[in-house]
């Protein structure tokens, strides 16, 4: 074979799904880190209580936005797993296909 063949390798995508995978767990920790941040009850004395409620939002929006993100690794990992089963099945519909030819040469 030349140089210039594509090859795909199925299983180094699944792994590398896996991999892709294994990063929600990366985000779900970040995630449970925003969600656990309470400046609640004096935590900053009256002197700063006004940081209470700007934090409040904004870790909010963190929170929503690791979320997504979590949502969007899981499409990916999903997504490169949904590739490697196309390519499998389309190798194997072309290798049907040459063994019928090859019957049917005898």
């Amino acid at each position: 074979m030349s140089g210039d063949d594509i090859r795909v390798d199925v299983e180094l995508l699944h792994q590398h799904a896996g991999l892709v995978q294994q990063l929600t767990s990366d985000a779900a920790q970040a995630l449970s880190a925003v969600q656990s941040i309470n400046l609640s009850g004096g935590a900053f004395g009256l002197l700063c209580s006004w940081m209470v409620p700007p934090v409040g939002l904004v870790s909010q929006a963190v929170a929503s936005a690791i979320h997504e993100g979590t949502e969007m690794i899981d499409h990916t990992a999903q997504q490169i797993r949904d590739a490697a089963g196309e390519f499998r099945s389309y190798e194997e519909s072309v290798v049907d296909a040459v063994r019928g030819l090859e019957r049917g040469l005898g």
